[in-house]
């Protein structure tokens, strides 16, 4: 369909792809997580083309992955702290974690992981904030949303 020509044509070269024949899928990271070991969570698009679906997995480092639940607090100007739980799930949980986010990052939100007590940034540099969003924004035209 004209989304996933539109990705492959003009959206697929700011990604890094890698196939896995056997499970018949692409996954595409933005290039800006290349080679990255601090960053606690890495988006990928997973293109399913025997299936001809695409999915958002959400992939964890492995401090992270660790937990059963994971907090962020979400910090903006315009509301009070609100804190959502991240909770491993199936692909639709990883999309609706991932769009109250992607939602939360589009009104100028900042998002703090905590553990034992300790806070870490959810993305490490505004570059890694952008690449979140943009691979967001890619994986809803992909998939029609938009």
């Amino acid at each position: 369909d004209h989304s996933e020509i539109f990705f492959k044509n003009m959206r697929q070269s700011a990604y890094t792809t890698m196939e896995e024949q056997e499970a018949g899928v692409y996954l595409y990271t933005h290039k800006t997580w290349d080679r990255d070991s601090l960053s606690p969570l890495i988006p990928t698009i997973v293109f399913n083309w025997r299936q001809d679906r695409a999915y958002l997995m959400l992939n964890w480092s492995e401090e992270w992955s660790a937990l059963n639940e994971i907090d962020v607090t979400v910090s903006t100007d315009s509301l009070p702290d609100y804190h959502i739980t991240y909770a491993e799930g199936n692909m639709r949980d990883q999309l609706s974690f991932s769009a109250t986010l992607y939602n939360a990052t589009m009104d100028g939100g900042r998002f703090v992981l905590r553990k034992d007590g300790e806070e870490t940034p959810l993305f490490v540099s505004d570059e890694k904030r952008e690449a979140f969003r943009v691979t967001l924004y890619d994986y809803l035209r992909l998939t029609g949303w938009f």
